[in-house]
C-alpha cells in the first residue's frame, strides 16, 4: 500500500509509477475524508501472488533508504481470509456466506492481516457466525481462544445486526470468559 498524500510529482508519485510498471494497474484506490478541502490521504494498494509479495517484500528496504518519507507512507500487508470450522467434526459453520463486510478495507468474512512499513503490527478480525450471545457461542469462542498465541480483548467485542432501515450495527457485548469461568466452558 502507498500512500501519495500531498505528494504531487514527488518521490513518491516516482515510486507510484515504478510499482505500477512491476505489479501492474493499482487493484484499489481509497481516499480519506477530506480536511479543510484536502484529503487526509490517498492510499493505493495491488494484490500480489506469492512470488510478487516477495519481490515487493525484498523491494522494501531499498525504497525506504532511497525514499525517506516511504517509512511513513508505504507498507506491505499480508491478508489471508477464512472461514470458522467446528472442531470436533471439521466441518464449515453455518451461515458464513451471508457475513456482512463491516470493513471495505478488510472485506467479507474473518481476516488476519500482517502489516509492515514504518510500523509492523498484525490485525485479526474474527467475525463468528453467531446470531446472538449463547452458549454456544461462549462455548466456540473459550475453545478458539485456548488455541491462539494473542489474548482476547474485552474491549473489542460486537454483536452486528441487520436493520432494514439502518442498514447493519453494533452492539457493545462482553463475552463471559472476561469474568469468572462458567463450569460449563472448562
Amino acid at each position: 500500500m502507498l500512500d501519495l498524500r500531498d505528494d504531487q510529482g514527488g518521490a513518491l508519485e516516482l515510486l507510484y509509477e515504478d510499482l505500477c510498471a512491476q505489479f501492474g494497474p493499482v487493484s484499489n484506490t481509497m481516499k480519506s475524508i477530506s480536511v479543510g478541502g484536502a484529503a487526509i490521504f490517498r492510499a493505493h494498494w495491488w494484490n500480489l501472488n506469492a512470488d510478487q509479495f516477495e519481490q515487493a517484500f525484498s523491494l522494501l528496504d531499498s525504497v525506504y533508504r532511497d525514499i525517506p518519507l516511504a517509512k511513513e507512507r508505504a507498507k506491505l500487508q499480508a491478508s489471508w481470509s477464512f472461514r470458522f470450522v467446528d472442531p470436533d467434526t471439521s466441518s464449515l459453520l453455518p451461515e458464513q456466506e451471508d457475513i456482512p463486510v463491516i470493513d471495505v478495507r478488510l472485506g467479507r468474512g474473518s481476516s488476519l492481516n500482517l502489516t509492515t512499513g514504518g510500523k509492523t503490527s498484525a490485525n485479526a478480525w474474527f467475525l463468528f457466525p453467531f446470531e446472538s450471545a449463547s452458549q454456544d457461542f461462549e462455548h466456540y469462542v473459550y475453545r478458539f481462544q485456548k488455541e491462539l498465541l494473542f489474548k482476547f480483548s474485552p474491549n473489542h467485542w460486537r454483536l452486528w445486526n441487520h436493520y432494514p432501515n439502518r442498514g447493519w450495527c453494533p452492539k457493545k457485548i462482553v463475552p463471559s470468559q472476561f469474568g469468572p469461568q462458567p463450569s460449563s466452558l472448562a
